[in-house]
């Protein structure tokens, strides 16, 4: 029975933590993690039976909601263990090799790049932050404080019923586009003020609420890269910003620490 590597990630050969690694189940539930070193860079994988993680067998078993979730979680939740003892180059979910030769052939290519992306990482934890809004506690606040929109409302008042329908609808429209206005540039704001305790940041895709299953819009959707002694001031920011803008309709979500999924970019 032929045997694959399954990688989770890269490590420092110098980490003192990782003879610990080898009490951790691998994915399969068969085997032990195991980390091999290759010159100053180490491999974090355990192996895997080629008949349960081959490539066509993948291919089928992708396909099963099931048991993508199952080891996809498993993928997730070890990456954070190794995390929490190694400065660790995460790999993506299902990150194969045949033979040794071809994961040896791997490190050699982007040793150099390897090496300096685990110096830039060391010391900094990964922290995503998430900005929902209470769409009709925003369009209320926004109704509320905007003076145009106060403007129009009084000039609306003074026209004739037909007119007003009219104006009304113009009226709902205009204070729709400030609410959306109000949302990027207050998150834009937040995450410049964030962006004062981090090294690297990346602003992502919003997810639609059929992801997030929550009844807000989520507006805002970034991840950080902090160094850890600037951790407690970054979520102290983020805190603030709940308490004094909750009334608003602001919920904001800060997760981590991550492995540095969105900064270990080779």
């Amino acid at each position: 029975m032929s045997q694959l590597f399954y990688l989770y990630g890269i490590i420092s050969s110098s980490n003192d933590q990782k003879n610990l690694f080898s009490s951790y189940q691998g994915i399969d539930k068969k085997h032990e993690l195991e980390v091999k070193e290759y010159g100053e860079l180490s491999a974090v994988f355990c192996y895997v039976d080629e008949e349960e993680f081959g490539e066509e067998v993948l291919e089928e078993k992708t396909n099963q909601m099931e048991w993508v979730q199952e080891k996809a979680f498993h993928h997730h939740e070890m990456l954070i263990k190794l995390r929490e003892n190694a400065t660790i180059i995460p790999m993506k979910f299902c990150t194969i090799y045949k033979t040794e030769q071809n994961l040896q052939s791997m490190i050699d290519s982007y040793h150099q790049q390897m090496k300096d992306l685990l110096q830039q990482l060391e010391g900094k934890e990964e922290w995503n932050l998430k900005i929902y809004c209470d769409r009709d506690k925003l369009t209320e606040n926004v109704g509320d404080h905007n003076l145009n929109i106060k403007k129009k409302k009084e000039e609306i008042a003074q026209l004739s019923k037909g007119r007003q329908y009219l104006e009304s609808r113009k009226l709902d429209q205009y204070i729709q586009q400030e609410v959306e206005k109000e949302q990027e540039q207050f998150s834009s704001k937040i995450h410049d003020q964030l962006t004062e305790y981090s090294v690297d940041d990346t602003v992502k895709k919003n997810w639609n609420r059929d992801v997030t299953g929550r009844d807000e819009e989520m507006c805002w959707n970034s991840a950080y890269l902090v160094p850890i002694e600037k951790v407690e001031s970054f979520l102290a920011l983020v805190t603030e910003a709940k308490k004094t803008h909750q009334e608003a309709g602001w919920i904001f979500e800060a997760t981590g620490p991550w492995p540095a999924y969105h900064f270990a970019k080779l």
